[in-house]
């Protein structure tokens, strides 16, 4: 393969010989599909997960983004047992358990007006009811295993608010074999 054409004005230019290294080495857009995000947008709600698809059994690093939730109602975000749509019951199961100490990556909670002995374990909405956090997650929540059954990224309502649903939100994920 020539990489180097004369150009009319006497000189030698690189033609396509990036992109040519790029979809050789395997940069092309199957390898960046594995890593995309993926979202669910509902009822003025979105919530994305990056990445979604194909995480690593063993332990996986996720950014969950969401936007457009009610800052007044703090939200518990975890990987779940993707909920049954429009379920009155709170998601679960989910990792990350009950995470009094915030040291636990599984698992976020996100308040803008947590109770007092949460203030420093919450982390406020920003404008527009947004967040961004990072969890690490992998496939087992105690006898659930993710690979066989069906789990997403998951926002509810949290312990302040149990019985309020507007806050579950879910984008479902999958993990390697």
């Amino acid at each position: 393969m020539n990489l180097f054409v004369p150009s009319p004005g006497g000189g030698v230019r690189i033609i396509s010989a990036i992109a040519a290294l790029f979809l050789t080495l395997g940069f092309g857009l199957g390898l960046a599909s594995e890593s995309m995000a993926a979202t669910t947008k509902q009822d003025g709600k979105t919530l994305s997960v990056k990445p979604a698809r194909n995480l690593s059994p063993l332990s996986a690093n996720v950014t969950i983004k969401g936007r457009g939730f009610d800052p007044r109602v703090g939200i518990y975000i975890a990987l779940c047992q993707t909920p049954t749509k429009n379920s009155k019951v709170a998601p679960g199961p989910c990792g990350g358990g009950i995470n009094m100490s915030g040291a636990n990556p599984a698992s976020a909670w996100i308040s803008s007006n947590p109770p007092s002995y949460g203030k420093s374990l919450a982390v406020p909405f920003k404008k527009g009811g947004s967040f961004k956090v990072k969890l690490t997650i992998n496939p087992i929540i105690g006898e659930l295993d993710c690979r066989t059954t069906s789990c997403s990224i998951v926002t509810r309502a949290d312990h302040t608010r149990p019985n309020e649903r507007t806050s579950d939100v879910a984008v479902p994920v999958t993990f390697s074999k």
